[in-house]
């Protein structure tokens, strides 16, 4: 198997935690190259859920896993699911790049002041990667140094007047908030030390002895801080591209790029979702697809497949092929529909909106769908192994209506949460 970049096609929650799970059984290293712990992803295995906000999803089969240079991380929350899972009965083969920026606290309470703007997660994502970039922020090499607390505090010192100012703190609370963070922080450093190596270097090795790579994004691609539907966005980039920056993908190394799509369209948080369903039709299909999040609980919008944003999606990443998850679902709901276009003021347009107002004028324009069958699993198990041609006649034109429409194949099809409701073709 090829090196593979997973990465989301729509507004994230796409199910990219089971494809990676099931697809990491035949990888031998699973790299995560973005986001922070607002990407929760749900794994379900022999009965047993397992929620993931950090780790990838390749744990589970025991293979060596990374948070690349790309990841911000906060290392109390990180040591917290690192001990949850240990204690469900598992060793984490989990290395950390020494590259990887570090969340605190105050990046979570500029968060909560700030985020709700746009429906963050609170996670404090956005104020870490801005003071990234910013050169005001400390990665994990930092807080593994052995003159760690002096570091913290230095980097605090850098920040005072923002926190200050934005009323985070008075002068009173920031100087007892620099005396604890600096010794909590130091302390979770010497915790962190024996995950933390040069990730890059062990990808580059796998390359040269033709390890198989699985390199696993976080969100989606139409969350891209600078493609996707900004200022609705993540803090990161989102696209395949970002593999190379933040997971040490090697360029001129063959590698797949596997976009992933449920059979419909979901976004959490604010900006404009031009398919987005309401009242009775929103809550049958978010109850059918036990649409909540992973990581806040929160409802998602739910809407019809809107294939004319997808197909940017493909576009902008570089996706090959597609896998489709929630085909299932479909077979829950009436009135099945897809976008095709796109018209405002009447008058159908070829681009997708770059500015989030004008997105939010955009009529959809639909193609009616049959009715998806519903299959039991016994029924579902009997297609295992067969051609799209051996699906119901409403799955298998779904599919090829889809694939005509965006120029690539469906190579893998999700009909369940478990690892083994997966269809390879």
């Amino acid at each position: 198997m090829k090196n593979t970049i997973v990465v989301g096609a729509q507004w994230g929650d796409e199910g990219k935690g089971k494809l990676v799970d099931v697809l990491a059984e035949q990888s031998d290293l699973v790299v995560r190259f973005n986001g922070g712990g607002n990407a929760g992803h749900t794994v379900m295995h022999a009965g047993e859920t397992y929620k993931f906000h950090y780790m990838p999803s390749g744990m589970l089969h025991n293979k060596l896993c990374i948070l690349g240079t790309g990841v911000v991380i906060n290392p109390k929350d990180l040591l917290e699911e690192i001990d949850s899972f240990t204690s469900s009965g598992h060793t984490p083969r989990l290395k950390i790049s020494a590259r990887a920026h570090v969340i605190f606290p105050h990046h979570q309470l500029i968060d909560a002041k700030e985020g709700g703007k746009i429906g963050t997660t609170g996670r404090g994502i956005g104020p870490a990667y801005s003071q990234k970039a910013s050169r005001i922020n400390l990665r994990i090499l930092d807080i593994i140094a052995d003159d760690a607390q002096s570091r913290i505090k230095d980097a605090l010192r850098d920040v005072k007047d923002i926190l200050i100012y934005e009323e985070i703190f008075t002068e009173d609370e920031y100087q007892k908030y620099c005396n604890s963070v600096s010794v909590e922080y130091a302390a979770y450093g010497k915790k962190f030390k024996p995950f933390i190596t040069d990730t890059e270097d062990l990808v580059r090795i796998a390359g040269k002895v033709e390890e198989t790579v699985l390199f696993e994004g976080a969100q989606g691609t139409l969350l891209d801080l600078n493609y996707g539907t900004y200022p609705f966005v993540t803090s990161s980039s989102t696209l395949a591209a970002a593999a190379f920056v933040g997971g040490g993908a090697i360029p001129g190394v063959p590698i797949r790029i596997l976009g992933i799509t449920k059979a419909y369209t979901t976004r959490v948080g604010e900006g404009p979702f031009p398919t987005e369903l309401s009242g009775d039709a929103a809550i049958n299909l978010r109850e059918a697809g036990h649409e909540y999040g992973a990581t806040t609980g929160r409802p998602r919008r739910v809407g019809h497949l809107d294939l004319f944003a997808l197909r940017y999606a493909i576009r902008i990443s570089g996706i090959q092929e597609l896998a489709m998850t929630k085909i299932d679902t479909l077979a829950l709901v009436d009135g099945i529909k897809v976008c095709t276009a796109y018209k405002i003021a009447g008058k159908e347009i070829d681009y997708f909106p770059a500015d989030a107002p004008t997105l939010a004028q955009v009529e959809p324009v639909y193609t009616d769908v049959p009715a998806i069958a519903e299959l039991t699993k016994a029924e579902w198990e009997t297609l295992k192994g067969k051609s799209k041609d051996d699906l119901p006649e409403s799955i298998s034109s779904y599919i090829k209506f889809i694939e005509d429409f965006v120029e690539i194949p469906i190579t893998i099809l999700s009909h369940g949460p478990e690892r083994n409701e997966t269809i390879v073709f």
